[in-house]
């Protein structure tokens, strides 16, 4: 996730290596130490707020263009316990400034249920338990081009 500090704009996203600021590589804001403070203007993190990313969907299932085709998760497989995801359906190119950096399953009401962070050179996959969900939906985050969803998917 991504989150903006109130006092000057600076952005901090959990997936994105932050070494040099103090913060270890993939640590969610709520670990930040109270002895670390914003790299851009000292703030407390106490003074960041989550940025809601607007949520992309094909907009034509059946007839995806290029960048639809890249981004929206590919369920791979599926039963009533797990689902297996890709992200497009030949898999998104990894590059330094275009990669996916998480996947996450989402409830029928838009709550992160568990998400997973993509390392840097790793493929854009996941698994998640989706045991005791009715509707559930996969949403993944590109660094260049936004969050992708399925849209609501029913567990079988």
């Amino acid at each position: 996730m991504r989150f903006l500090c109130v006092n000057c704009g600076y952005i901090y996203d959990e997936s994105l290596w932050e070494q040099d600021d103090g913060i270890d590589a993939w640590t969610g804001i709520d670990e930040i130490s109270e002895d670390v403070h914003c790299p851009s203007c000292d703030g407390s993190f106490d003074d960041f707020s989550p940025i809601e990313d607007e949520v992309l969907y094909a907009e034509n299932p059946k007839h995806m263009n290029h960048l639809e085709k890249e981004h929206v998760p590919n369920i791979v497989y599926q039963d009533s316990e797990r689902v297996e995801v890709q992200i497009g359906e030949e898999m998104h190119p990894v590059s330094d400034d275009n990669r996916i950096t998480s996947i996450y399953l989402v409830d029928d009401e838009g709550h992160i249920v568990e998400e997973i962070f993509i390392m840097e050179e790793e493929d854009p996959v996941a698994e998640f338990d989706i045991s005791g969900l009715d509707i559930f939906e996969i949403r993944a985050s590109c660094s260049r081009h936004g969050l992708w969803s399925t849209g609501l998917i029913e567990a079988e």
